[in-house]
Protein backbone atom coordinates (compact mmCIF):
# COMPACT_ATOMS: atom_id res chain seq x y z
CA UNK A 1 0.00 0.00 0.00
CA UNK A 2 3.01 2.19 0.65
CA UNK A 3 4.43 1.56 -2.67
CA UNK A 4 1.31 2.86 -4.22
CA UNK A 5 0.72 6.07 -3.00
CA UNK A 6 4.76 6.85 -4.05
CA UNK A 7 4.49 5.77 -7.33
CA UNK A 8 1.80 8.31 -8.79
CA UNK A 9 3.94 11.32 -7.21
CA UNK A 10 6.84 9.79 -8.97
CA UNK A 11 5.11 10.09 -12.78
CA UNK A 12 3.26 13.51 -12.44
CA UNK A 13 7.29 14.94 -11.29
CA UNK A 14 9.08 17.54 -13.84
CA UNK A 15 7.92 18.70 -17.21
CA UNK A 16 7.23 16.96 -20.03
CA UNK A 17 8.95 17.11 -23.30
CA UNK A 18 6.73 19.59 -24.99
CA UNK A 19 6.95 21.73 -22.43
CA UNK A 20 10.59 21.74 -22.37
CA UNK A 21 10.55 22.40 -26.51
CA UNK A 22 7.79 25.06 -26.39
CA UNK A 23 10.09 27.09 -23.48
CA UNK A 24 13.28 27.00 -25.91
CA UNK A 25 11.52 28.07 -28.80
CA UNK A 26 10.11 31.23 -26.71
CA UNK A 27 13.71 31.55 -25.25
CA UNK A 28 15.39 31.22 -29.15
CA UNK A 29 12.67 33.86 -29.74
CA UNK A 30 13.87 36.24 -27.38
CA UNK A 31 17.47 35.86 -28.31
CA UNK A 32 17.31 36.51 -31.52
CA UNK A 33 15.12 39.49 -31.41
CA UNK A 34 17.59 40.86 -28.72
CA UNK A 35 20.72 39.90 -31.01
CA UNK A 36 18.96 42.35 -33.65
CA UNK A 37 18.52 44.61 -31.28
CA UNK A 38 21.95 44.72 -30.43
CA UNK A 39 23.26 44.07 -34.40
CA UNK A 40 21.92 47.83 -34.78
CA UNK A 41 24.04 49.50 -32.52
CA UNK A 42 26.97 47.52 -33.25
CA UNK A 43 29.02 49.92 -35.48
CA UNK A 44 28.93 52.83 -33.04
CA UNK A 45 30.22 50.58 -30.24
CA UNK A 46 33.13 50.00 -32.86
CA UNK A 47 33.36 53.58 -33.72
CA UNK A 48 34.03 53.92 -29.94
CA UNK A 49 35.93 51.12 -29.54
CA UNK A 50 38.52 52.76 -32.42
CA UNK A 51 38.85 56.10 -31.03
CA UNK A 52 39.32 55.01 -27.33
CA UNK A 53 42.09 52.48 -28.96
CA UNK A 54 43.42 55.73 -30.79
CA UNK A 55 43.95 57.17 -28.01
CA UNK A 56 45.57 54.36 -25.20
CA UNK A 57 47.81 53.57 -28.12
CA UNK A 58 48.92 57.00 -28.99
CA UNK A 59 49.45 57.21 -24.96
CA UNK A 60 51.32 54.00 -25.03
CA UNK A 61 54.00 55.36 -27.73
CA UNK A 62 54.20 58.59 -25.93
CA UNK A 63 55.25 56.33 -23.05
CA UNK A 64 57.61 54.43 -25.22
CA UNK A 65 59.74 57.80 -26.14
CA UNK A 66 59.96 58.96 -22.93
CA UNK A 67 61.26 55.57 -21.51
CA UNK A 68 63.55 54.56 -24.57
CA UNK A 69 64.59 57.89 -24.77
CA UNK A 70 64.48 57.79 -28.98
CA UNK A 71 61.65 59.24 -31.37
CA UNK A 72 59.32 57.14 -31.85
CA UNK A 73 56.25 57.13 -34.98
CA UNK A 74 52.73 56.26 -34.72
CA UNK A 75 51.64 55.91 -38.65
CA UNK A 76 49.09 53.87 -41.11
CA UNK A 77 51.83 51.74 -42.21
CA UNK A 78 51.44 50.52 -38.46
CA UNK A 79 48.17 49.33 -38.82
CA UNK A 80 48.98 47.22 -41.89
CA UNK A 81 50.66 44.64 -39.98
CA UNK A 82 49.35 44.46 -36.31
CA UNK A 83 50.96 42.46 -33.19
CA UNK A 84 49.73 40.11 -31.31
CA UNK A 85 48.67 41.06 -27.59
CA UNK A 86 47.51 44.04 -26.31
CA UNK A 87 48.81 46.42 -28.86
CA UNK A 88 47.45 44.61 -31.85
CA UNK A 89 44.53 44.48 -30.76
CA UNK A 90 44.57 48.48 -30.57
CA UNK A 91 45.68 48.75 -33.97
CA UNK A 92 43.10 46.05 -34.99
CA UNK A 93 40.10 48.31 -33.61
CA UNK A 94 41.81 51.16 -35.48
CA UNK A 95 42.22 49.64 -38.31
CA UNK A 96 38.16 48.95 -38.57
CA UNK A 97 37.76 52.41 -39.35
CA UNK A 98 38.94 55.01 -41.39
CA UNK A 99 42.19 56.98 -40.61
CA UNK A 100 44.15 60.36 -41.48
CA UNK A 101 46.57 61.35 -39.95
CA UNK A 102 47.61 65.50 -40.36
CA UNK A 103 51.41 65.72 -38.84
CA UNK A 104 53.27 68.99 -38.05
CA UNK A 105 56.61 67.59 -38.58
CA UNK A 106 57.86 68.05 -41.82
CA UNK A 107 60.05 64.80 -41.83
CA UNK A 108 56.52 63.23 -41.60
CA UNK A 109 53.50 64.56 -42.85
CA UNK A 110 51.06 61.44 -42.27
CA UNK A 111 52.37 60.61 -39.01
CA UNK A 112 52.52 61.62 -35.29
CA UNK A 113 55.97 61.67 -33.85
CA UNK A 114 56.96 61.59 -30.20
CA UNK A 115 59.97 62.64 -29.38
CA UNK A 116 62.42 61.70 -25.96
CA UNK A 117 60.56 62.99 -23.26
CA UNK A 118 57.38 62.73 -24.74
CA UNK A 119 57.13 66.17 -26.58
CA UNK A 120 55.23 66.06 -29.78
CA UNK A 121 55.50 68.65 -32.44
CA UNK A 122 51.92 67.88 -32.88
CA UNK A 123 48.96 66.12 -34.97
CA UNK A 124 45.48 65.42 -35.87
CA UNK A 125 43.88 62.36 -36.49
CA UNK A 126 40.72 62.11 -37.78
CA UNK A 127 38.52 58.89 -37.68
CA UNK A 128 35.22 57.98 -39.74
CA UNK A 129 32.96 55.48 -40.03
CA UNK A 130 30.08 56.11 -42.46
CA UNK A 131 28.12 59.37 -41.00
CA UNK A 132 30.30 59.06 -38.17
CA UNK A 133 33.70 61.32 -37.36
CA UNK A 134 35.86 61.70 -34.46
CA UNK A 135 39.03 63.95 -34.09
CA UNK A 136 41.88 63.02 -31.68
CA UNK A 137 44.75 65.54 -31.17
CA UNK A 138 47.93 65.41 -30.20
CA UNK A 139 48.84 68.72 -28.71
CA UNK A 140 52.66 70.83 -29.23
CA UNK A 141 54.61 70.86 -27.56
CA UNK A 142 53.30 68.93 -24.50
CA UNK A 143 52.45 65.79 -26.56
CA UNK A 144 48.64 66.02 -24.75
CA UNK A 145 46.53 62.70 -26.48
CA UNK A 146 42.82 64.17 -26.45
CA UNK A 147 39.69 64.33 -28.22
CA UNK A 148 38.10 67.30 -29.69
Amino acid sequence: MVVASIRPRLMTAGFTLVEVLVVLVILGTLGSALALGIQDRLPGLRFSAAVSALEEELRSRQVEAMVSGRPVVFSPDDLAHPSGGAAGRRLRRIAAVGLAIVGADASHPDAVVFLPGGWSPGARIRLSEGDRAATVAVDWPLGTVHRE
